[in-house]
């Protein structure tokens, strides 16, 4: 075996003991990832009760259809919490980690989106267990013509007026 056979088959064992190492370190990061999360689901149903809530589901799925280019492909929405409060729905997503409080983060954002899209709840709760905070979101689709509507309909009313005021002084005016 000469120098360059050993440096080959060296190359090759230091490879798939990176590679084995590497799987095993990434399984056991999602292990505790996943720990993590199932505690913090956990308390946080614990502590939506002690806010005044009602736990009506854990875990939900919902069944959603995408169509793409006419043919339906079926998708599977799971929420964290199902909580009811006076009478309202609310759907709780549960975070646990430095970005929990943060709801206008994109990812996030998009999630509580789908959510509130998909179950139409009263609002979504976002918890995060790190620090203990509730924080309550809801979704408004901006329009912006819709600030138009609110001035042109004064402006038109205005005219209306106007002219029939006119009209009105030229009646009893006799000015036709």
């Amino acid at each position: 075996m000469t120098l360059t056979d050993v440096f080959i088959v060296g190359l090759l064992l230091g490879g798939l003991f990176l590679f084995f190492l590497l799987k095993y370190l990434n399984q056991y990061n999602r292990k505790k990832y996943l720990k993590r999360a199932k505690r913090g689901e956990t308390g946080a149903v614990k502590f939506l009760e002690n806010h005044g809530y009602t736990i009506i589901g854990i875990q939900e799925k919902r069944t959603i259809i995408t169509w793409i280019n006419g043919i339906p492909k079926t998708n599977h929405l799971t929420v964290d919490i199902i909580a009811k409060k006076q009478g309202r729905i609310y759907i709780a997503e549960v975070k646990t980690g430095k970005k929990a409080s943060r709801p206008l983060l994109a990812g996030i954002r998009r999630q509580l989106l789908e959510y509130y899209l998909a179950f139409q709840p009263y609002g979504i709760l976002l918890v995060d267990m790190e620090k203990k905070a509730l924080h309550e979101i809801a979704f408004e689709i901006y329009d912006k013509n819709r600030k138009w509507k609110w001035f042109i309909t004064p402006v038109i009313i205005g005219l209306i007026g106007l002219i029939c005021g006119w009209f009105l002084y030229k009646l009893f005016n006799g000015g036709f």
